[in-house]
Protein backbone atom coordinates (compact mmCIF):
# COMPACT_ATOMS: atom_id res chain seq x y z
CA UNK A 1 0.00 0.00 0.00
CA UNK A 2 1.42 3.41 -0.90
CA UNK A 3 0.89 6.76 0.98
CA UNK A 4 -1.15 7.67 -1.68
CA UNK A 5 -3.84 5.60 -0.65
CA UNK A 6 -4.36 5.56 2.81
CA UNK A 7 -6.62 8.67 3.15
CA UNK A 8 -8.97 7.11 0.56
CA UNK A 9 -8.25 4.22 2.63
CA UNK A 10 -9.08 5.70 6.29
CA UNK A 11 -12.03 7.45 3.98
CA UNK A 12 -13.56 4.14 3.01
CA UNK A 13 -13.06 2.62 6.20
CA UNK A 14 -15.25 5.68 7.87
CA UNK A 15 -17.95 4.27 5.63
CA UNK A 16 -17.53 0.54 6.22
CA UNK A 17 -18.33 1.28 10.07
CA UNK A 18 -21.52 2.72 9.82
CA UNK A 19 -23.34 -0.28 9.87
CA UNK A 20 -21.90 -1.45 12.76
CA UNK A 21 -22.60 2.27 14.07
CA UNK A 22 -26.36 1.71 13.64
CA UNK A 23 -26.52 -1.83 14.96
CA UNK A 24 -24.83 -0.58 18.05
CA UNK A 25 -26.90 2.30 18.50
CA UNK A 26 -30.13 0.13 18.11
CA UNK A 27 -29.55 -2.56 19.68
CA UNK A 28 -28.63 0.40 22.74
CA UNK A 29 -31.88 1.39 22.29
CA UNK A 30 -33.84 -1.48 22.41
CA UNK A 31 -32.09 -2.40 25.90
CA UNK A 32 -30.57 -4.94 24.53
CA UNK A 33 -27.21 -4.20 25.51
CA UNK A 34 -24.93 -3.31 22.72
CA UNK A 35 -22.17 -4.98 20.25
CA UNK A 36 -18.55 -6.36 20.79
CA UNK A 37 -20.01 -6.44 24.29
CA UNK A 38 -20.25 -3.18 25.85
CA UNK A 39 -21.36 0.17 24.91
CA UNK A 40 -18.40 1.78 25.39
CA UNK A 41 -17.85 0.46 22.02
CA UNK A 42 -20.24 2.01 20.16
CA UNK A 43 -19.11 5.40 20.95
CA UNK A 44 -15.18 4.34 20.87
CA UNK A 45 -16.11 3.18 17.02
CA UNK A 46 -17.88 6.68 16.49
CA UNK A 47 -14.75 8.64 17.63
CA UNK A 48 -12.45 6.75 15.64
CA UNK A 49 -14.30 7.45 12.42
CA UNK A 50 -14.80 11.01 13.30
CA UNK A 51 -11.19 10.40 14.11
CA UNK A 52 -10.30 9.05 10.41
CA UNK A 53 -12.98 12.36 9.22
CA UNK A 54 -9.87 14.55 10.58
CA UNK A 55 -6.59 12.31 9.60
CA UNK A 56 -7.77 11.93 6.19
CA UNK A 57 -7.43 14.84 5.18
CA UNK A 58 -4.61 15.89 7.28
CA UNK A 59 -2.51 13.83 5.25
CA UNK A 60 -3.69 13.87 2.04
CA UNK A 61 -2.64 17.71 2.04
CA UNK A 62 0.12 17.20 4.20
CA UNK A 63 1.62 14.56 1.81
CA UNK A 64 0.08 16.63 -1.45
CA UNK A 65 -1.50 13.15 -2.24
CA UNK A 66 -5.26 14.61 -2.68
CA UNK A 67 -7.30 13.20 -5.09
CA UNK A 68 -10.46 13.72 -6.85
CA UNK A 69 -11.81 10.42 -5.41
CA UNK A 70 -10.97 11.53 -2.29
CA UNK A 71 -12.67 15.06 -2.61
CA UNK A 72 -16.05 13.08 -4.08
CA UNK A 73 -15.91 10.44 -1.28
CA UNK A 74 -14.82 12.06 1.58
CA UNK A 75 -17.85 14.63 1.72
CA UNK A 76 -20.09 11.76 1.15
CA UNK A 77 -18.70 9.45 3.81
CA UNK A 78 -19.46 12.60 6.39
CA UNK A 79 -22.81 13.20 5.69
CA UNK A 80 -23.83 8.71 5.28
CA UNK A 81 -21.97 8.94 8.73
CA UNK A 82 -23.97 12.13 10.59
CA UNK A 83 -26.92 10.82 8.32
CA UNK A 84 -27.13 7.10 9.59
CA UNK A 85 -25.82 8.22 13.08
CA UNK A 86 -28.76 10.91 13.94
CA UNK A 87 -31.84 8.24 12.18
CA UNK A 88 -30.58 5.12 14.32
CA UNK A 89 -30.24 7.70 17.00
CA UNK A 90 -33.49 9.24 16.57
CA UNK A 91 -35.39 5.48 16.63
CA UNK A 92 -33.66 4.78 19.61
CA UNK A 93 -34.84 7.63 21.41
CA UNK A 94 -38.75 6.92 20.66
CA UNK A 95 -38.74 9.00 17.45
CA UNK A 96 -39.04 12.17 19.42
CA UNK A 97 -39.46 15.47 17.55
CA UNK A 98 -36.45 17.16 19.55
CA UNK A 99 -34.25 14.96 17.86
CA UNK A 100 -36.33 14.31 14.72
CA UNK A 101 -36.70 17.72 13.20
CA UNK A 102 -33.07 18.86 13.69
CA UNK A 103 -32.31 15.67 12.58
CA UNK A 104 -34.25 16.31 9.09
CA UNK A 105 -33.29 19.68 8.57
CA UNK A 106 -29.50 18.72 8.41
CA UNK A 107 -30.63 15.45 6.16
CA UNK A 108 -32.21 17.83 4.26
CA UNK A 109 -29.65 20.42 3.84
CA UNK A 110 -26.90 17.67 3.13
CA UNK A 111 -28.97 16.55 0.29
CA UNK A 112 -29.87 20.54 -1.14
CA UNK A 113 -25.97 20.87 -1.11
CA UNK A 114 -25.58 17.85 -2.83
CA UNK A 115 -27.62 19.09 -5.25
CA UNK A 116 -26.59 22.38 -5.28
CA UNK A 117 -22.35 21.40 -5.87
CA UNK A 118 -23.63 19.13 -8.87
CA UNK A 119 -25.24 22.12 -10.77
CA UNK A 120 -22.24 24.24 -9.85
CA UNK A 121 -20.14 21.47 -11.44
CA UNK A 122 -22.23 21.35 -14.28
CA UNK A 123 -21.05 24.98 -14.79
CA UNK A 124 -17.35 24.41 -14.00
CA UNK A 125 -17.78 25.74 -10.71
CA UNK A 126 -16.46 24.61 -7.60
CA UNK A 127 -17.90 25.03 -4.04
CA UNK A 128 -15.56 23.92 -1.48
CA UNK A 129 -16.81 23.85 2.05
CA UNK A 130 -16.85 26.96 3.95
CA UNK A 131 -15.73 27.66 7.77
CA UNK A 132 -18.87 27.55 8.94
CA UNK A 133 -19.39 24.42 7.15
CA UNK A 134 -16.52 22.44 8.97
CA UNK A 135 -17.94 23.91 12.34
CA UNK A 136 -21.44 22.60 11.23
CA UNK A 137 -19.71 19.41 10.58
CA UNK A 138 -18.07 19.21 14.09
CA UNK A 139 -20.96 20.45 16.28
CA UNK A 140 -23.07 17.51 14.09
CA UNK A 141 -20.69 14.93 15.42
CA UNK A 142 -20.13 16.56 19.07
CA UNK A 143 -24.25 16.30 19.15
CA UNK A 144 -24.15 12.74 17.89
CA UNK A 145 -21.23 11.72 20.65
CA UNK A 146 -22.95 13.19 23.56
CA UNK A 147 -26.72 11.70 22.53
CA UNK A 148 -24.33 8.46 22.52
CA UNK A 149 -23.32 8.88 25.65
CA UNK A 150 -27.17 9.17 26.80
CA UNK A 151 -27.94 6.30 25.33
CA UNK A 152 -25.55 4.32 27.58
CA UNK A 153 -26.06 5.46 30.31
CA UNK A 154 -29.93 6.42 30.37
CA UNK A 155 -30.52 6.22 34.34
CA UNK A 156 -27.15 7.75 35.88
CA UNK A 157 -27.90 10.51 37.81
CA UNK A 158 -27.46 13.91 35.49
CA UNK A 159 -28.37 11.65 32.62
CA UNK A 160 -31.25 14.21 31.78
CA UNK A 161 -28.88 16.69 31.64
CA UNK A 162 -26.71 14.97 29.08
CA UNK A 163 -29.73 14.74 26.90
CA UNK A 164 -30.58 18.25 26.98
CA UNK A 165 -27.07 19.37 26.28
CA UNK A 166 -27.03 16.65 23.01
CA UNK A 167 -29.99 18.18 22.02
CA UNK A 168 -28.95 21.73 21.89
CA UNK A 169 -26.08 21.42 20.55
CA UNK A 170 -28.10 19.31 17.64
CA UNK A 171 -30.48 22.13 17.07
CA UNK A 172 -27.40 24.59 17.44
CA UNK A 173 -26.32 22.13 13.95
CA UNK A 174 -29.11 21.75 12.58
CA UNK A 175 -29.03 25.92 12.64
CA UNK A 176 -25.52 26.24 11.23
CA UNK A 177 -26.84 23.52 8.51
CA UNK A 178 -29.80 25.32 7.53
CA UNK A 179 -27.53 28.77 7.48
CA UNK A 180 -24.80 27.64 5.27
CA UNK A 181 -26.97 25.31 2.95
CA UNK A 182 -29.12 28.94 2.31
CA UNK A 183 -25.75 30.14 1.15
CA UNK A 184 -24.76 26.94 -1.24
CA UNK A 185 -27.67 27.03 -3.10
CA UNK A 186 -27.69 30.91 -3.36
CA UNK A 187 -23.81 30.20 -4.57
CA UNK A 188 -25.17 28.03 -6.89
CA UNK A 189 -27.45 29.87 -8.60
CA UNK A 190 -25.56 33.04 -9.27
CA UNK A 191 -23.70 33.34 -12.77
Amino acid sequence: MSKAQIPNILTIGRILSIPLLVAGILQIGSGQGAFLGSATAVIGLFLLACFTDYLDGFLARKWEVTSDFGRMIDPIADKLLVAACLIAIAIALGGSWLILAPAMAIIGRDILVSGAREHAALKSRAMPPTKLAKWKTAFEMLAIAVLLVYLCAPAYPGSNTILMAGTAILWLAASLSVYTGSLYFRASLKG
